[in-house]
């Protein structure tokens, strides 16, 4: 009887074990020690952000790191812990930006060019007091979106494509450089302009 009740203890702790660790991202304040999907999926967000790089399920002193960056950043308290504010900046803030290391040669203007944004915005994003840039310094630039990539099919035209995607022949034309616009084939990829959807 008494070996009964031992394991029945055993088994509804490693139960509740397992609970505490496959519970969704938010549920719980991850802390480093702590290990699970959940921290799995709050390092594969930092991954996305650039602040870390890999994800193992253990939250050790570079995630903490990485959470405290993210807090100062959307100006949540510094305390390298994944609470409900923190857990829903990953959730939504990481889409809005992405990290860019400055190269040599690279200025304020250029960056703000390649990421299609205002200097002003960059200035505002990383809360800098002077604009001279220093090579290896890491700067939050607006995430760009992918292009959306097409695989012409047999029978496909350039009109059909841009019918397709709601864009005209002439942006497809002016963003793959096409010189010859009735001279695609099968098989052949073509980035899609972005349209108010995207």
């Amino acid at each position: 009887m008494r070996l009964r009740v031992i394991a029945f203890l055993v088994l509804c702790v490693l139960a509740l074990g397992q609970l505490a660790f496959t519970q969704e991202p938010g549920q719980r304040v991850l802390k480093p020690g702590c290990w699970g999907e959940d921290v799995f999926w709050c390092q594969r967000k930092l991954m996305d952000m650039g602040l870390l790089e890999q994800a193992t399920g253990r939250y050790d002193n570079a995630t903490q790191r990485a959470i405290k960056e993210v807090q100062k950043a959307h100006g949540l308290p510094v305390d390298g812990l994944t609470g409900p504010l923190t857990f829903k900046v990953l959730d939504i803030g990481f889409e809005a930006f992405q990290y860019y290391t400055v190269r040599n040669g690279d200025s304020l203007y250029g960056i703000a060019k390649k990421f299609d944004t205002s200097m002003d915005e960059l200035v505002n994003l990383n809360s800098l007091t002077d604009t001279n840039l220093r090579v290896g310094q890491r700067l939050k630039v607006p995430r760009v979106s992918e292009p959306v990539i097409y695989i012409v099919k047999p029978g496909d035209s350039l009109h059909t494509i841009a019918r397709k995607f709601g864009v005209t022949v002439g942006e497809i034309v002016k963003l793959n450089s096409i010189k010859d616009p009735t001279l695609i084939k099968p098989g052949q990829e073509l980035s899609m302009p972005k349209t108010c959807d995207q």
